[in-house]
């Protein structure tokens, strides 16, 4: 469990430091857009001072704060876009490690659930990684640990991109990585956050 706590952070310090690449893009979009903004603002603010002039100070206060919120929340979008765009990339990242690092998480996420050393793991059509062989490896893993070695490959893939999930008298365990990396998510999101808005 110590290795996938590890492997986790890892991917949190990776995606760390490519949102911070990603930071210098979008700070350039973001002063960009911040000069677009208050050329609008100017603009706007001239309209309605001279409305202002007409209808009452009263007026232009409101329509100043109005613009304020517009500003306010088109900086808002950008930054949750840009969230959106560390959580894929770290996604990515998670999905292209090697394989002996894929099956070296997967064999310790298989591991640290499977305490009775039976049940048996569904994934995606398309997985060559979680095969009889890796089944064969963890087995062999599972005797030693539980006394019991007898983990199968369900017939049934499920709709995952890698990962896979355990099943056992009913129960489901969802260890695909987009479950994995939303679990890491949670740890790291605010940390994320702070490096790009700080």
């Amino acid at each position: 469990m110590a290795g996938a706590e590890k492997l986790i952070k890892k991917i949190g310090a990776d995606a760390k430091r490519d949102a911070e690449k990603y930071w210098h893009e979008a700070e350039e979009k973001k002063k960009l857009m911040r000069s677009k903004l208050l050329r609008e603002i100017d603009k706007r603010k001239a309209e309605i001072e001279k409305q202002a002039a007409q209808a009452g100070v009263e007026k232009k206060k409101r329509m100043a704060a109005v613009y304020d919120l517009e500003y306010r929340k088109e900086l808002l979008a950008a930054k949750q876009e840009m969230m959106v765009k560390a959580k894929e990339l770290a996604f990515e990242k998670l999905a292209s490690l090697n394989d002996d690092e894929y099956i070296a998480l997967m064999k310790r996420r298989l591991l640290s659930c499977a305490e009775t050393g039976t049940g048996s793991i569904a994934v995606a059509k398309n997985e060559k990684r979680l095969n009889a062989a890796f089944l064969k490896d963890v087995n062999a893993a599972l005797k030693k640990q539980t006394g019991s070695g007898e983990v199968k490959l369900s017939g049934e893939p499920r709709n995952i991109a890698g990962g896979f999930i355990y099943l056992s008298d009913g129960l489901e365990i969802n260890l695909s990585l987009e479950a994995q990396l939303n679990e890491a998510w949670q740890d790291v999101e605010t940390e994320v956050a702070a490096i790009l808005f700080e």
